[in-house]
């Protein structure tokens, strides 16, 4: 698929997020659910060449459990937003339209005030050679926080100063989870990616008494980044 890298139009994953996270902000009465859940889909496929997904109607429509026509309307209305871009292809052997090409635009058309700021600053991911790390959804760490009736961010800081008393790491933190999952909102429960955060927070501290890490926040970042895609997979399995 290296044809892909002609479209690339960011140089990371943590620009193309970021990217998104302007583009959520700025259209933020103007997306339904829906089409947050065809963009969510579009993003965690254009990842390889960051902000290129080539894709067929009929995946996204089994991802997110819906119509292949309700998904061309939510792609529409993403191309009317100049959210993405699509680029018609056509089948080398048999001839006729192939899947088309998604690409997630750089830049945010028209702005609309936030409601919620996004902390959008990443620090590059640590190569690491750890395993996996899957996350399930009945599987949540500090149980205990479940039932609080505590802001996301105090309960994540309340986690990361179980760690260490650092408030300058502990909002570098906070920002690398926002800028992973602000705009995956609309798709997934906002209690199950709390969860990723804070499982991915725990994982980060308990590597760090196994060996010295020189980044946390990398580390972190890396982390979450492979919990996200845990709890990603786990959705469609569900859907199949």
């Amino acid at each position: 698929m290296h044809y892909l890298s002609e479209f690339q139009t960011f140089q990371s994953k943590q620009q193309l997020n970021a990217a998104v996270a302007d583009h959520l902000d700025a259209h933020h009465y103007d997306l339904t659910d829906t089409v947050r859940n065809v963009l969510t889909v579009l993003v965690r496929h254009a990842v390889k060449y960051p902000g290129v997904a080539h894709l067929k109607a009929a995946t996204i429509a089994q991802a997110i459990g819906m119509s292949e026509k309700t998904v061309r309307r939510a792609l529409n209305r993403l191309q009317s937003l100049g959210i993405i871009e699509k680029v018609q292809t056509t089948r080398k052997v048999t001839g006729g339209q192939g899947a088309n090409i998604y690409i997630v635009q750089a830049h945010v058309t028209t702005r609309e005030q936030a409601v919620e700021p996004v902390v959008s600053s990443v620090e590059p991911a640590e190569i690491t050679n750890e395993p996996y790390l899957s996350f399930k959804l009945n599987n949540v760490i500090n149980n205990t926080y479940a039932d609080a009736p505590l802001s996301p961010y105090v309960r994540f800081k309340s986690l990361v100063e179980s760690y260490v008393d650092d408030r300058k790491l502990t909002n570098k933190l906070y920002g690398i989870y926002l800028a992973h999952t602000s705009f995956l909102r609309g798709a997934f429960n906002s209690t199950d990616l709390l969860n990723v955060g804070l499982n991915a927070i725990k994982a980060t501290f308990q590597a760090t008494k196994r060996k010295a890490l020189r980044n946390i926040a990398g580390y972190f970042n890396g982390t979450i980044d492979r919990m996200l895609d845990g709890l990603y997979f786990e959705s469609i399995d569900n859907y199949a």
